[in-house]
């Protein structure tokens, strides 16, 4: 019986870290999908300031000045900022979620040693000392 709970034990661990391997994976997945939309949607919201920036440059008369080229380039700067806080963001996420899946691998382990640790090897063989001495006389 102990054998069959061993074998279990073993079988649920490596059930169990493959499970979580394969969640960390979705996971990181699902980060990067949401990173990418996040940045998509930066570049969209300066897309729609540049162009109502435009516009009311135009209106203005001002389409030419400098400060329309500064609101620009401000624009363009916390374009930049944005998408490299996230992207610092995804990338954090990401370690995370690779100490998370090693810590379950390693909780496994361990689960898995102490499953192992229960069952009964049978005794080991007793170790023997070869002989010393090489048949040649004196």
């Amino acid at each position: 019986m102990s054998q069959a709970l061993a074998v279990i034990s073993a079988v649920s661990t490596v059930a169990s870290i493959s499970a979580s391997s394969k969640a960390s994976k979705a996971s990181a997945r699902q980060q990067a999908l949401q990173a990418a939309r996040e940045r998509r949607q930066a570049f969209r919201q300066t897309q729609i300031q540049r162009a109502q920036m435009m516009n009311s440059g135009v209106a203005m008369g001002g389409q030419d000045g400098s400060a329309l080229a500064g609101g620009q380039a401000s624009l363009s700067s916390q374009l930049g900022t944005n998408l490299g806080y996230g992207t610092q963001m995804s990338g954090i996420s990401r370690q995370i979620n690779m100490y998370n899946a090693r810590a379950s691998m390693f909780e496994g382990i361990a689960g898995l040693a102490g499953g192992l640790s229960k069952y009964d090897f049978g005794a080991a063989p007793a170790a023997t000392v070869p002989d010393s001495s090489f048949g040649g006389g004196s």
